[in-house]
């Protein structure tokens, strides 16, 4: 078994290439956006659309606002990005949007905690940044910018102002005064919008149980994945190029992962429960493809557990499809997520998966044929299941068949994601219109 330090030497010779980088934007220039206004006007029926995104990190939301920038219809719309200066460890998709020609626009307040003068001061700049750009339509995503940017478009008069919910932040344990704050917003930002898009069906239902928006006005649109990417995730022997980076056989099963390293993902419990294998016998190997900010902290857990030795982290990297390649089954113990679009993604690869009935994961999960769901913060379940399927080659192949014939499902696209979020632009623009006359 190699060393962690080779294993991240290796990575880094075998990627460098192909790694995102971290170099911070150069926020000497985050009022950038005044110098470069004037270069956008409207080009004949073309309707400019600015996604406004708290932080542009390596994450679901922010792979879904990319795809959604890259894939609309470039004839009918003209795609701009917003975000605050924030990245961290998990990565930045800033580049790889100015990369694709989206022109960035970094709100320099727009921050994830709550700082009502920063909040303010980041309010003030996006309603100007809007009119200044004489934006046609504003999408925005996730809990902060989505509250923001929603009042930011009804204070700037922007003719049509989308939001797509891709989790809601009372979710999370919180006190219940906190809880019942962020449910209170989320209502007042359901009346500044024209609708309000759905990753999930229990997020919709949870939305129309709590009053948030007009049911009306709802669309459930999965977040679409590149399937394609995944299917040949295997092209050029890449299973077999990284388990011999990692030093395995192939005869030692993968279990790996892709994720954040953060509290709510229920990472520790994988290790908790990889030591329990391991006092048994068990021959397997974890790898972990992602960064975060738990990442030391889980390092000292699996030392304390004993399983170490048996578990790598690629830290951030751009080849995911080739990463979940080298895996036998994809567990991810999550305490929520608001769809878990990596599920798709090791499913499209021909992977047996492993998660938890929380949030939409069952939306993206045929429990018993694709995968196996478990309830969440439960150990001993998540044990017996990763034994299961260490141990039954046969059924892990079976499964794995079916994931792959699941996840090619058309509404899991990333191509008929964003035909759906058109429609929905177009709708809500009509309707504007009807009113306007």
């Amino acid at each position: 078994m190699k060393s962690k330090d080779e294993l991240r030497a290796e990575t880094m010779g075998n990627n460098r290439d192909e790694q995102i980088s971290q170099t911070q934007p150069n926020f000497c220039q985050t009022s950038r956006f005044t110098h470069h206004a004037s270069r956008f006007t409207h080009h004949g029926s073309r309707l400019k659309v600015l996604h406004v995104i708290t932080r542009m990190i390596i994450g679901g939301a922010e792979w879904n606002t990319l795809y959604t920038c890259q894939l609309l219809n470039r004839s009918r719309y003209e795609p701009l990005l917003a975000t605050g200066p924030e990245t961290g460890p998990e990565g930045s998709l800033i580049e790889a949007t100015e990369a694709s020609g989206i022109p960035v626009f970094i709100v320099p307040d727009l921050i994830r905690e709550i700082d009502l003068k920063r909040d303010l001061k980041a309010l003030v700049q996006l309603i100007r940044l809007y009119r200044q750009l004489e934006v046609d339509i504003v999408h925005t995503h996730t809990s902060k910018a989505g509250i923001l940017g929603r009042l930011a478009g009804r204070l700037a008069k922007v003719p049509v102002v989308i939001h797509t919910v891709h989790g809601f932040a009372f979710t999370a344990p919180l006190p219940k005064w906190q809880r019942q704050l962020y449910i209170t917003l989320e209502k007042m930002a359901g009346r500044w919008c024209d609708a309000l898009i759905f990753i999930s069906k229990p997020l919709m239902a949870e939305a129309g149980k709590l009053g948030i928006g007009d049911p009306k006005t709802y669309a459930y649109i999965p977040s679409g994945i590149d399937t394609k990417a995944f299917q040949n995730g295997n092209n050029n022997g890449n299973r077999e190029l990284k388990r011999r980076i990692l030093g395995l056989t192939d005869h030692v099963p993968v279990i790996g992962t892709v994720s954040r390293l953060v509290r709510d993902k229920g990472l520790e419990l994988i290790l908790e429960a990889a030591a329990q294998l391991k006092a048994k016998g068990l021959k397997f190997h974890m790898v972990w493809v992602g960064d975060g900010p738990m990442r030391a902290e889980l390092e000292r857990l699996a030392q304390k557990l004993g399983v170490a030795d048996r578990l790598s982290i690629t830290g951030m990297c751009t080849d995911v499809p080739s990463w979940i390649s080298c895996f036998d089954i994809f567990v991810l113990p999550t305490m929520w997520e608001g769809m878990g679009r990596v599920f798709l993604e090791a499913q499209a690869a021909g992977i047996p998966v492993i998660g938890t009935k929380v949030g939409g994961v069952p939306d993206v999960v045929r429990d018993g044929e694709t995968g196996i769901l478990i309830q969440p913060n439960d150990v001993k379940t998540l044990a017996e299941t990763m034994e299961l399927l260490i141990t039954n080659a046969e059924l892990r192949r079976r499964m794995g068949i079916a994931a792959a014939q699941f996840a090619s499902n058309e509404q899991f696209q990333v191509e008929f994601m964003v035909r759906k979020i058109e429609e929905v632009y177009e709708q809500a623009w009509q309707r504007r219109a009807k009113v306007r006359r």
